[in-house]
């Protein structure tokens, strides 16, 4: 990889870690996140999707741009494949790329009407119980005002990003990135009624909790706070946004075809007939 971009006629940065396993220091001495968030005209992350979520947390308050490349297994924002790496990056750096911009998340937690705890999310923001199996009561208010109270597994506060994560399978609908808008999702509601919502981007979201000693607050399952009866979870929108560069041609709904089989047709059914007696 950092060959490939300097022999772009690129100049390159490149963080700690990346340091370390290039064992060059001299050529590429570590660099901060903030140093490359300040200096970097782009960040390019090799990784998978928690990797890029992590940096593009980081790098958010800089407006710099990430180019995601897929290490990993699903690779939903880390769209260029590694195979496809050295002839996509070179002409990505040349200006062949399209522009995809999303929300960053604030959430902070309040004890006693105080903050105690403030994080971001590109995904989701939500509460859980801190121990497996256990459930949380809650109250949700929008922008002040009552909306619920619920008894669940957990509640999840997700972006248009994060609608295609946890909150899809949780059972929410998928938002189309450029929708100005988030979803909340009850995970296991106890009652059945209680189905996740759209709202618009602007509202503001407090969900107090009501009667449990060990729930936790998480930023994309990457941080995690713990909250107790009478803690307040304040949720909205950030200013700053998480800004990805796709490869020219990009299209989400190939994106969606391709990483959740959505272009697979039902076939005709046949008639297996299994031996008798045990399997």
């Amino acid at each position: 990889m950092a060959a490939l971009v300097t022999q772009s006629g690129v100049s390159l940065l490149v963080d700690e870690t990346a340091s370390q396993i290039l064992a060059d220091p001299v050529r590429f001495p570590p660099n901060s996140v903030q140093t490359i968030g300040e200096k970097a005209d782009v960040a390019i992350v090799l990784g998978g999707d928690g990797t890029t979520l992590g940096i593009g947390r980081r790098l958010a308050q800089y407006d710099c741009p990430i180019i995601g490349i897929n290490a990993g297994r699903l690779g939903f924002i880390t769209d260029v494949v590694l195979e496809e790496m050295s002839r996509v990056i070179p002409l990505m750096l040349e200006g062949h790329y399209v522009r995809d911009p999303r929300p960053i998340i604030e959430g902070s937690v309040l004890h006693e009407g105080r903050v105690v705890y403030q994080s971001n999310a590109v995904n989701d923001i939500g509460i859980t119980h801190g121990k497996i199996g256990g459930m949380v009561e809650y109250t949700i208010y929008v922008n002040g005002l009552q909306m619920s109270s619920q008894r669940a597994d957990g509640i999840i506060y997700a972006t248009t990003t994060g609608s295609t994560a946890y909150a899809l399978a949780a059972g929410g609908p998928i938002l189309y990135p450029s929708l100005k808008g988030v979803v909340l999702v009850p995970v296991a509601p106890h009652t059945l009624s209680n189905r996740p919502i759209v709202l618009p981007s602007d509202a503001q979201i407090d969900i107090k909790l009501t009667e449990v000693k060990d729930g936790q607050a998480y930023f994309d399952m990457q941080e995690f706070m713990p909250m107790e009866a009478g803690d307040v979870l304040h949720i909205h929108v950030g200013r700053n946004h998480f800004t990805l560069l796709h490869p020219a041609g990009y299209n989400h709904f190939d994106l969606l075809r391709r990483k959740l089989k959505w272009n697979l047709m039902p076939t005709s059914s046949r008639i297996i007939r299994y031996p008798s007696g045990n399997l």
